[in-house]
């Protein structure tokens, strides 16, 4: 057995090779018919508007788009075969009821040398629906920031709607057709135009090319406003009870607000101040707190920077009890207004000032006095001291003796803690001498003060 295998090794190798190489002539030479399968091939749908024009539209299901061909011919053929030559169609005028559609397939090369052409996918399988119309609003999104110190302010769209068009079950999701830019780095208004993108509820683009618009591209403005932090600061009316003031410290919560726009309104706003009337501390012993909406202060052109920011501002005015002192008014700040043509009126129960005891509280109060004081006597308000003769009981003024009630002129928080009279002196202008040169005649609705 070992030299049947052995024996003359050489010749039977020779032997095997030549058989091989003979084989291929032999192949060659007569060119046998074989088969090859050529897969994915795509399906070319004829004669679609015979379903448009029934108001329907189609969708090829089950993975059906494409089939497998088997071509058989002579080798030679095959070899210069291709799936690129390989035809798929299926006419729409020949649905069936169950919405199949018979393929055919062909050669576009070697036909008259190909023996047959076939499938196994005889047909494609249509999901045929109605075509539908509706029209949905526009709306527009963006992408990226405005540069440092700028907001977008508000989006101007050149359409309001667009109507959308293709299968029912595709358009009863359609929300909104929507149109987004980029507005990275912006610091002026600025108008681009940009496509319409079919959108559902949540937000997500429908990509079909089933689905179209009316309307492909729109026009967008993008509203771009400058920022700026101001002060929010508050007055307040009132007179808190007897005894009791306002410190001066008034404390708003927040201190500030960043505020955005343009124009002239926008520029010349430095502060969010609350009107007093806002704000009243009426009768109060301790300190008063109120909630304020500032949104009322905002002139035109100008918004709140942060679209989320509470407009209800904590506005807390600091009530403490009065203290009290006494300071000396100098005579020469009271004057006496009113007085009748032809008398003189003269302050004669001081002898240089005047004591007045006031109360307050803070600052105003700490840093207030006599020199500082402005008071007025109303002329036409004399209370005679005597009333012997006629003309006093009927309030004419005459020659006389009378008293005035003062009038103070004090900053807020300071207050007189009982009201200050002086004795006033009338007499007839024209009896003072050049020697009293301490007097002043006065003219009408003037007084000299001693």
């Amino acid at each position: 057995m070992k030299d049947l295998f052995t024996k003359n090794l050489g010749l039977k190798i020779v032997s095997v090779l030549g058989a091989f190489v003979l084989w291929l002539v032999v192949v060659n030479v007569d060119d046998p018919v074989i088969s090859k399968t050529y897969t994915g091939i795509p399906v070319e749908i004829q004669n679609s508007e015979v379903l448009t024009e029934q108001g329907k539209c189609y969708e090829v299901i089950d993975d059906t788009e494409t089939v497998n061909v088997v071509v058989t011919a002579n080798r030679s053929v095959i070899d210069g075969m291709s799936k690129d030559y390989i035809k798929a169609t299926a006419d729409l005028k020949s649905l069936t009821a169950v919405d199949t559609v018979p393929v055919e397939v062909r050669s576009t090369r070697y036909s008259d040398r190909i023996e047959s052409v076939t499938t196994r996918d005889a047909y494609i399988k249509l999901n045929v629906e109605n075509l539908i119309k509706k029209e949905v609003s526009v709306s527009t999104g963006y992408e990226g920031v405005p540069a440092e110190g700028y907001i977008l302010a508000g989006v101007e769209n050149a359409l309001s709607t667009v109507v959308v068009t293709g299968p029912e079950s595709l358009v009863s999701k359609v929300a909104t057709a929507k149109s987004v830019a980029d507005i990275s780095g912006i610091s002026r208004d600025f108008t681009i135009t940009e496509p319409l993108l079919p959108y559902d509820s949540g937000g997500e683009v429908i990509n079909d090319e089933r689905i179209s618009l009316s309307r492909t591209v729109t026009e967008i403005k993008y509203i771009i406003y400058a920022t700026k932090p101001v002060p929010i600061s508050s007055g307040f009316s009132g007179e808190p009870a007897p005894g009791y003031g306002a410190t001066g410290r008034v404390v708003t919560d927040p201190d500030s607000v960043v505020i955005a726009g343009k124009g002239e309104n926008y520029d010349d706003m430095e502060v969010v101040y609350i009107s007093p009337d806002q704000v009243s501390v009426e009768g109060a012993t301790s300190d008063v707190s109120v909630r304020v909406s500032i949104q009322g202060y905002l002139p035109t052109g100008v918004i709140f920077a942060d679209p989320e920011f509470d407009p209800n501002v904590n506005v807390t005015i600091s009530i403490a009890e009065n203290e009290r002192k006494i300071i000396e008014v100098p005579v020469s700040n009271i004057t006496i207004d009113n007085v009748p043509e032809g008398l003189r009126a003269t302050i004669t129960d001081s002898a240089g000032t005047v004591p007045v005891e006031i109360q307050g509280i803070g600052d105003s109060y700490d840093r207030f006095s006599g020199d500082l004081v402005i008071g007025t006597i109303d002329a036409s308000s004399l209370i005679p001291k005597n009333t012997e003769t006629p003309e006093q009981e009927t309030g004419t003024l005459v020659p006389g003796e009378y008293d005035g009630l003062v009038t103070f002129d004090f900053p807020a928080g300071v207050s007189l803690t009982a009201p200050v009279s002086l004795g006033i002196t009338l007499d007839n202008g024209e009896a003072a001498t050049d020697t009293e040169s301490s007097d002043v005649m006065p003219s009408a609705g003037a007084a000299a003060v001693e």
